[in-house]
């Protein structure tokens, strides 16, 4: 049959075979739009109703925070000062903040409270999808931890960025199935993501130093680059306002001294506060100190677990050092929840004593007890903390005291982890043995092929993985084992 004859008689299979494709992939796009119906009503539920006087229907959510951040935006398009806004609650992230603030000026308020709600369910969704889980699994899962989790749900109710930027930080260097590899994307350099939500919230500078102490330069680098270019993009659009908040900042101002006692306030200085009684409208250097020091331990031990292996949780251990190192956190800063709740229960690989604080801790922090000693979310119940009774203060401090119990263990666990692997004590240098032993080598080389062969072995967001199955969400970041470890 002659060429012209071919084209003008084509084979009919082949167009079976197209609608059969077209059949199929509008079957796992409905599918897909399905299973996001719970965890994207979920969001919109409890950012709803998740704070006193917020209502589903007729639409009325109390989103405060995300007021600041439309009112913040539209200060600066009419060139005001957003540092300055009296009897206000204050803006108290950098300048370039403001500028990624203008897309809430966009819409009418309540579509804008309403994409902003589906914008951070999406993040869930990515965060648990990282984790392992697909289809109805994932569905549900998204769903439970928004409802669940105080600290998702509360981020929702004030419309808060806490569940954008642990993402940006989680889906930057946590390994696993990438659902946006199928789109065929060039990936950006690891790292940069970190950089971005260090120029929002400066907190996430911890883990460009977890990176660089873990051996992995480059990211941290990368880190840093891209942090340096934000803060220059507000320099430029905001210089006055930029000089205002540095100059505040290194003279140990953040903007919101005067809540550091408050009783939400779960971070080591604030403990502190309540437990002295020192001055509460300033940072006292004795729990600055203790800050550093738990810092440190809680950095030693994600740099630990990484170096043997387990970077999600290694980056998991850095996300709650961020919360206790910082002056303020929040109760509803935690979102670091979600992924330690995730390990405790699927990681098999973690010591069983390291799990059940992790279980134990991931309740507390899902319940948040202290709550009740105030309407947290009215603020019509005046409380005096220094007035709490002993027992009181040990609650509110719970969430601190466990984190550092669970710093100490994983320290501990994570040098036995490393003897039972046949390596020194202390990684203080990534030495060429221990990379190749550990397989490091290969990973650093092959890392984003690596990565986008596990997603291309996922069916789809709405398929069977048959990963989950599977209780490690790390494996594959575990170091092949030495001769002579019995592994």
């Amino acid at each position: 049959m002659s060429a012209d004859a071919a084209r003008r008689d084509p084979n009919p299979t082949d167009g079976i075979r197209r609608l059969v494709n077209v059949v199929k992939v509008l079957k796992n796009l409905l599918w897909t739009l399905v299973l996001a119906v719970p965890p994207l009503f979920a969001a919109l539920w409890s950012g709803a109703t998740a704070i006193a006087n917020g209502a589903f229907s007729p639409w009325s959510p109390q989103m405060i925070d995300m007021d600041v951040y439309r009112r913040t935006a539209e200060i600066f398009l009419v060139g005001g000062d957003i540092y300055n806004v009296p009897d206000e609650l204050p803006f108290i992230y950098p300048p370039v903040a403001a500028l990624l603030s203008l897309p809430f000026t966009w819409f009418e308020l309540a579509t804008t409270q309403q994409l902003w709600l589906v914008v951070n369910a999406l993040f869930v969704i990515a965060m648990v999808h990282r984790l392992g889980l697909t289809g109805w699994r994932l569905s549900l899962a998204s769903a439970a931890a928004i409802l669940m989790i105080e600290p998702l749900r509360t981020t929702l109710g004030f419309g808060q960025v806490n569940i954008a930027m642990t993402a940006l930080v989680f889906l930057d260097i946590v390994p696993g199935p990438r659902a946006l590899d199928r789109l065929g994307l060039p990936r950006l350099p690891q790292g940069w993501l970190i950089g971005i939500a260090t120029a929002i919230k400066l907190t996430p500078a911890l883990f460009a130093v977890y990176l660089f102490f873990s051996g992995k330069v480059k990211p941290a680098l990368v880190a840093f680059g891209s942090f340096c270019v934000a803060t220059v993009v507000g320099f430029a659009f905001l210089p006055q306002a930029s000089m205002t908040f540095w100059t505040r900042l290194l003279e140990g101002d953040s903007g919101i001294n005067t809540g550091l006692k408050y009783f939400t306030n779960q971070s080591v200085i604030g403990n502190y506060i309540r437990f002295s009684k020192e001055n509460p409208d300033q940072i006292p250097s004795e729990g600055l100190l203790l800050a550093v020091l738990v810092g440190a331990v809680g950095l030693a031990a994600a740099i630990l677990w990484e170096r043997n292996g387990h970077r999600t949780f290694a980056v998991t251990l850095c996300g709650f050092t961020t919360l206790m190192m910082s002056p303020i956190s929040w109760s509803h800063h935690f979102i670091w929840f979600l992924p330690l709740i995730a390990l405790a229960l699927r990681d098999s690989d973690l010591p069983k004593p390291l799990r059940i604080v992790a279980i134990g801790y991931g309740i507390w922090g899902a319940h948040a007890p202290f709550n009740e000693f105030g309407d947290y979310y009215v603020y019509e119940k005046p409380l005096d903390e220094f007035e709490l009774t002993p027992l009181s203060l040990l609650v509110d401090a719970g969430s601190m005291i466990i984190c550092i119990a669970m710093f100490v263990l994983a320290f501990g666990y994570g040098l036995v982890e490393r003897r039972r692997q046949g390596y020194g004590w202390l990684p203080l240098t990534l030495r060429a043995t221990e990379k190749k032993r550990a397989g490091f080598e290969a990973r650093e080389s092959d890392d984003a092929e690596a990565d986008a062969a596990g997603a291309a072995e996922q069916d789809s967001l709405a398929g069977r993985n048959p990963a989950d199955e599977k209780p490690d969400s790390d494996a594959d970041t575990k170091p092949a084992a030495p001769r002579g470890t019995g592994r």
